[in-house]
């Protein structure tokens, strides 16, 4: 299931109605950076992950929009480590903050947070799709630089992973105590943030 549609159903079945936290007009649009965007945040108390706060933004002069999720609660920095053995973990729930990394050792692929992340929750299923679609732009927009058959073979191991035939591992790299994963203690290890997550730490 896709990120949105998991968030979706997630907010349909709030257990009250949201509470409006910020409504704002004149912020900076991080597309066109005209003073064009107005950004609202609401906080929901959803099943399995508590209350989170989900912000959107639009800008009325180039058309952006956004939609930005996180727990409203934080615990401390840890690592995450899912041991993924099947179908039955693919359908794991994650929250990622948008100050989290994120990378799967087996094929060297991770996601670190740049100026311009957003939070989302998604299952692990719907997160290998998001590293589908990155890696398949960045094959198509890489030119001569990209190693064409290691595209082709990261890209081939992520679609017979979203279909249960690969065992892999995810780790989360968790700076903020804003991720969580929800469902399969016997697969789901926290430990402490390590070195293999410091050289992961986003520079923003």
């Amino acid at each position: 299931m896709a990120g949105d549609e998991v968030l979706d159903r997630l907010l349909r079945e709030s257990s009250r109605e949201p509470v409006k936290l910020v409504d704002v007009s004149g912020v900076s649009c991080p597309a066109c950076e005209s003073k064009s965007m107005s950004v609202s945040e609401y906080m929901y108390s959803v099943p399995f992950f508590g209350n989170i706060v989900l912000s959107v933004g639009e800008c009325s002069r180039c058309g952006y929009r956004y939609r930005d999720v996180r727990l409203a609660e934080a615990t401390e920095p840890k690592k995450i480590i899912v041991r993924v053995e099947g179908e039955e973990q693919l359908r794991l729930l994650v929250a990622r903050s948008p100050l989290s990394s994120i990378f799967i050792p087996e094929v060297g692929l991770e996601m670190i947070p740049s100026r311009a992340s957003l939070g989302f929750i998604t299952t692990v299923e719907g997160l290998l799709h998001r590293f589908h679609e990155v890696t398949s732009l960045a094959c198509k927009e890489g030119g001569g630089e990209v190693d064409v058959e290691k595209c082709r073979s990261v890209l081939e191991w992520l679609e017979r992973a979203i279909e249960g035939y690969e065992r892999f591992t995810i780790v989360i790299c968790d700076f903020d105590g804003l991720s969580k994963i929800v469902g399969g203690r016997e697969v789901v290890e926290i430990s402490v943030i390590d070195e293999e997550c410091r050289s992961r730490e986003p520079s923003l």
